[in-house]
């Protein structure tokens, strides 16, 4: 099930107004799908399902030395250009707004996964793997209330909401580093929505460090502890 997606247009022009080369995506998209063996359309990124069935027949190894490769073709166009509008404007389907967030959330994953979150993703990649392929990550968002992306005075403790769900989620079916790893893929997802302020994700990166998980778990403990037998 695919997010509703309410888009404030002037908003995301604002907010990307520094996207100067939107083209680079456009272009580096191309040389990185070919790797999967995915051709363009008409001067359109081809449907994201292409890609996806792709991915699922590499391990994680090979996807995030193919994603270092997209990254680096990018360059600052990674910073400024990677979001909803350029995407958007770059695809071609009966449902444009889900293609172009499907490709935004794909991009946004690995990004940590292949990048600040690598070494969590790699210590717990088979339990993580079985955990999204029952329910994907973004599902998994979906199910813990991310239903939308308009921006409203609630947003901040709403993402919160979201991350900390998933996290909760991952830590019981992969432990600590496996639940700090699928959180932190989720604040980045959050992070490229590119709806929350600087505080606000601060917080969500706070929130997912597996250090501040193995500080608060026998804080949790000694409390329980406490109650039970005083």
């Amino acid at each position: 099930m695919l997010l509703v997606v309410v888009i404030l247009f002037s908003s995301f022009e604002l907010a990307h107004g520094q996207c100067t080369t939107p083209q680079t995506l456009y272009t580096c998209y191309i040389s990185y799908l070919g790797k999967y063996g995915v051709v363009p359309d008409d001067g359109y990124l081809p449907r994201f399902e292409f890609l996806k069935n792709q991915m699922m027949t590499h391990g994680l190894p090979v996807i995030c030395k193919d994603f270092q490769e997209l990254t680096s073709c990018l360059g600052s166009a990674s910073t400024y250009c990677v979001n909803f509008e350029t995407f958007y404007s770059y695809v071609n389907a009966r449902n444009t707004q889900a293609e172009a967030l499907a490709y935004l959330q794909n991009h946004a994953f690995f990004e940590f996964a292949c990048g600040t979150g690598n070494e969590l993703f790699m210590r717990n990649i088979d339990c993580l793997q079985r955990s999204f392929e029952q329910v994907p990550l973004t599902n998994r968002m979906q199910q813990c209330g991310q239903s939308s992306l308009t921006i409203d005075q609630n947003v901040c403790p709403s993402a919160l909401d979201v991350t900390d769900c998933v996290r909760q989620q991952m830590i019981q079916a992969c432990g600590l580093s496996g639940g700090a790893a699928a959180c932190g893929a989720a604040a980045n997802i959050e992070r490229r929505l590119d709806f929350l302020d600087a505080a606000c994700l601060t917080e969500m990166d706070a929130r997912c460090s597996v250090c501040q998980l193995t500080i608060l778990i026998p804080i949790l403990i000694l409390f329980m502890h406490r109650i039970i037998f005083l």
